[in-house]
């Protein structure tokens, strides 16, 4: 496979592209012919070398001596050791990000903040898999400077794979969470799982970033050198004056400055943790505070993120782009705090919770009747063994039943959060408050 990956490495420098998708092929860029449970890439060869495909790389024996293509015994394989032979030949830092809660966020205003002084390329959208990461890396640009490598998790040992590949030497984990308890098993296998990330630059001597509010990573990485940010005299990076009405605010503090007013989009008092590790990251590389001011308040979230908008009816917090029982408990916590007079809640079922999933259902409920609220509008099949004798609350079945409750419902002059997880679709409510 070696000499294959030295072989390929000759090909991607006078392409510069991969792909696996023919239905987004860029001409003359490599086309690997991934398998997946429902399709197999080798069959799409043809139509990718039809569309301008410089070299196929296939590992269907067939098609061994087929003109156009490169055949490996694996080509997923194929794809992660090139990868890694290129980042290799890269010297330059790349910059780590994992964790339950915050990966994508913290990953776009690190981009942010260090954009303001270096080129940088940062993981596009949620390529941050085994698969993804790849390509992230295979993608970096030309006098890239800086390059920062989101990587997703849902079973122990697939962060250990993804440094392989990446070869970070400079990393943080956002936060650790009950998320994805169904493939790690446990908190433990979460902690175990993200902490991967620690273990690979520990053993490196690379640079971790952590925030020392944060009991369970403190624990997790130990008597290794750390570069600091949160709460406490030993955050190199940290802030005052928090409010979060519902924008989050703040003043910064450096070990340069003081008193750095940051008024960001970014709804949640949680997205502070994802600041800070932001500015501590541009701290550690020279980026002067304004700079970070400038980046971080231009930075406004989408995707379902942490968002906040008025429709002309209502004040909407949506961040319904996934969920587990630590981003909900914080987003309700949140919701919780902010002062308004009617408050409507729209919450969808959290997914792979494995055997805990009933009881963290219910803790939810409970979170939630700790609310003063108006009405709670609950979806998923995850619900509905756990409802209260509420009149306040209601079950619906599917997101599209929910949503015409809620039109009919004809809410208004209310501020309404939005969270559940990625199955539930929940954005689609936004749409008739």
């Amino acid at each position: 496979m070696i000499d294959s990956i030295s072989k390929l490495y000759e090909v991607y420098l006078e392409t510069g592209k991969v792909s696996t998708d023919t239905r987004a092929l860029a001409p003359g860029s490599m086309f690997f012919a991934l398998k997946g449970e429902r399709f197999d890439g080798n069959k799409f060869f043809r139509l990718a070398l039809e569309n301008g495909c410089k070299l196929a790389v296939v590992d269907d024996e067939k098609l061994k001596d087929e003109p156009g293509c490169f055949w490996v015994p694996d080509v997923l394989k194929a794809l992660q050791g090139l990868a890694r032979y290129h980042r290799q030949k890269l010297r330059i830092p790349v910059i780590g990000i994992t964790g339950s809660n915050g990966k994508t966020t913290t990953k776009e205003l690190l981009a942010a903040v260090l954009g303001k002084k270096y080129k940088v390329w940062f993981t596009q959208g949620n390529l941050n898999n085994h698969i993804g990461v790849p390509l992230t890396l295979l993608s970096i640009p030309p006098g890239t400077q800086i390059a920062i490598v989101e990587m997703g998790a849902n079973h122990v040992g697939e962060i250990a794979d993804l440094c392989k590949i990446a070869l970070p030497n400079h990393g943080l984990i956002t936060n650790v969470g009950k998320a994805h308890l169904e493939g790690f098993g446990s908190f433990e296998g979460v902690k175990k799982g993200k902490g991967e990330l620690y273990d690979f630059l520990k053993q490196e001597g690379g640079e971790i970033f952590v925030n020392v509010s944060n009991p369970n990573l403190m624990e997790m990485v130990g008597d290794y050198p750390w570069i600091g940010y949160g709460k406490g005299t030993e955050a190199v990076v940290s802030a005052t004056n928090v409010s979060s009405h519902p924008l989050l605010s703040l003043d910064l503090k450096t070990s340069r400055v003081s008193g750095f007013q940051i008024n960001t989009c970014l709804t949640g008092i949680y997205n502070l943790d994802n600041v800070l590790a932001a500015a501590s990251v541009g701290h550690y590389f020279g980026v002067e505070e304004e700079l970070v001011k400038e980046a971080v308040e231009s930075y406004v979230p989408e995707n379902n993120r942490s968002q906040f908008y008025n429709t002309g009816r209502n004040q909407v917090l949506l961040d319904a782009y996934n969920a587990n029982p630590t981003s909900m408990k914080v987003a309700i916590e949140n919701f919780k705090s902010i002062p308004h007079e009617n408050k409507v809640l729209v919450l969808g079922s959290m997914k792979e919770m494995g055997a805990e999933s009933m009881d963290e259902h219910k803790d939810l409920i409970k979170q939630v009747l700790n609310v003063e609220f108006a009405t709670c509008y609950l979806t998923g099949k995850e619900f509905k063994e756990v409802l209260p004798d509420d009149s306040r609350i209601e079950w619906y079945e599917n997101t599209e039943s929910l949503k015409s409750a809620v039109e009919k419902a004809g809410i208004k002059d209310s501020l309404v959060l939005i969270k559940g997880s990625r199955a539930n679709r929940l954005e689609v409510v936004a749409d008739v408050l």
